[in-house]
């Protein structure tokens, strides 16, 4: 009897599922007058692991990044010098972070969501939640009770299959940190990638996707993109913007209190005066005042 297939949940087949809902790229005539891919597969991929390794930045230099990714996407490698996958010490920083942070790390996945995919379709970022359930789902080397970080408090996979309304975002950085953290074999994806494509007929030619899933789903279910609103996200993003400050006029406000005339030791009802100038407060009666604050000339400045 023939196996039954099962696909598998790893870093490669999740990146290729973003890729397949990623913004469109720059046409070669706008790559020929100099502007750059902003979209491409590379600079997805650098966002994600600067989720685990915010210092990190692709190569400069030569071609061999483009080559880790195209290796990765394709789960033909799990980490090398330029996919740091095997790194402990950062993934288990990432892990904190997730678990003690979790705001924090949302807002980065929520600016890989804005910065690389299709956000403007939203069919396109259905299909992309649907077909990331749909593998979860079909995965059933991750069990029921496996839990993933949705929000600060985790749900098992059964409880987040079971919801009917998601954030994209959220739902991304969930499975992404289950992947990092559980899933450092990606070669066990490259069977699930090749069901996925249709063999290119040429060597070195793309492989076509083909693949049905997220088309469907046994489930009608309603999502948001970010973490937070876009608008808010984007305020967060430019921090280009400076706080104003409202400066209200100076006020003078009189008082009036009992005093003893110094000159003939009658008690009187006099004027307090107290008043805003020159940088600070100047309060006092008629037979002498008192300075608060900063009196200084403006040639002292």
């Amino acid at each position: 009897m023939e196996k039954q297939y099962s696909p598998y949940l790893c870093g490669g087949v999740f990146f290729l599922l973003l890729t397949e809902a990623k913004e469109k790229p720059a046409s070669r005539r706008q790559l020929q007058s100099g502007l750059k891919d902003r979209v491409s597969n590379k600079n997805i991929l650098e966002a994600l692991i600067q989720l685990i390794v915010p210092s990190f930045h692709q190569p400069s230099v030569g071609k061999t990044f483009g080559g880790d990714t195209s290796d990765y996407r394709a789960c033909k490698v799990s980490h090398g010098l330029n996919l740091p996958f095997d790194d402990t010490t950062e993934i288990d920083g990432f892990d904190n972070r997730v678990k003690s942070q979790y705001q924090s790390v949302v807002h980065q996945m929520d600016t890989l969501v804005d910065n690389f995919l299709h956000t403007e379709s939203d069919e396109r970022m259905r299909w992309l939640i649907q077909a990331i359930l749909s593998l979860l789902s079909e995965d059933h080397s991750v069990t029921d009770g496996t839990l993933f970080y949705l929000s600060e408090s985790p749900i098992s996979k059964k409880e987040l299959l079971a919801l009917d309304q998601y954030c994209l975002s959220s739902l991304l950085l969930a499975v992404w940190h289950y992947i990092v953290v559980n899933r450092p074999d990606n070669e066990k994806g490259r069977a699930t990638f090749e069901q996925f494509h249709e063999r290119a007929d040429e060597v070195g030619a793309r492989w076509k996707f083909i693949s049905p899933i997220g088309k469907t789903y046994p489930r009608q279910i309603t999502f948001d993109l970010f973490s937070v609103k876009s608008e808010e996200m984007h305020e967060e993003n430019s921090g280009n913007s400076a706080k104003h400050t409202d400066y209200s006029e100076p006020t003078v406000e009189v008082y009036e209190a009992p005093v003893t005339n110094p000159l003939t030791g009658e008690r009187i009802l006099a004027q307090f005066h107290v008043e805003a100038k020159d940088g600070g407060i100047a309060a006092g009666i008629v037979y002498g005042g008192i300075n608060i604050g900063d009196r200084r000339k403006k040639n002292d400045e």
